[in-house]
């Protein structure tokens, strides 16, 4: 489980943790870097439910004495806490009860929620319009336009395009005599 947070840039927190002037006997301790200013705890249900649920209490109003704006995510591992329990943690601060996992893509899975999103790969390269030599346009001038537009940027493609909009509506000259 460290492993799969240190890869997706959570820093590890050398344990036993101390805040506040107080020390607390954590499983283990992690907190985001970037992405994430989260204060993520390790809770060893094997240790005992109340020593977890002590801990954690504890952290929550170390935080709050030192008025810290990080969220407190707390990684429940063993046997998933119910009841009072499970709502004594929920009562300061996100939980995520963890199984025992076969793979690290199952752990993952249910870390999600802490980590990064990764956005697969394009389904389709011919969709893509980033890749690729040169890109098929239909023979329409206003689609080379608005193609030659779009290397200036999105306010020149959104320029050009109501442009032609208006030219619809407007097709006359404004000097041909009419008056309005």
């Amino acid at each position: 489980m460290a492993d799969v947070l240190v890869s997706a840039g959570y820093r590890r927190i050398g344990t036993p943790l101390q805040i506040a002037g107080l020390t607390f006997d954590v499983a283990g301790a992690f907190t985001g870097v970037d992405h994430s200013a989260d204060l993520v705890i390790i809770g060893d249900m094997a240790d005992g439910e109340r020593k977890v649920l002590l801990q954690v209490d504890g952290i929550a109003r170390a935080l709050d004495v030192m008025r810290s704006h990080r969220p407190l995510t707390t990684i429940v591992v063993g046997p998933r806490p119910v009841g009072k329990a499970l709502e004594a943690l929920a009562q300061v601060g996100r939980v995520l009860a963890v199984e025992e996992a076969a793979n690290p893509a199952d752990l993952r899975d249910q870390l999600a929620i802490l980590l990064p999103l990764e956005l697969p790969a394009s389904l389709s390269l011919d969709r893509d319009l980033g890749t690729g030599e040169s890109l098929a346009l239909p023979d329409d001038p206003l689609a080379r336009e608005l193609f030659e537009a779009s290397k200036f940027g999105e306010d020149s493609v959104r320029a050009r395009f109501h442009a032609a909009i208006s030219q619809i509506f407007d097709p006359g000259d404004p000097d041909d005599g009419e008056t309005v």
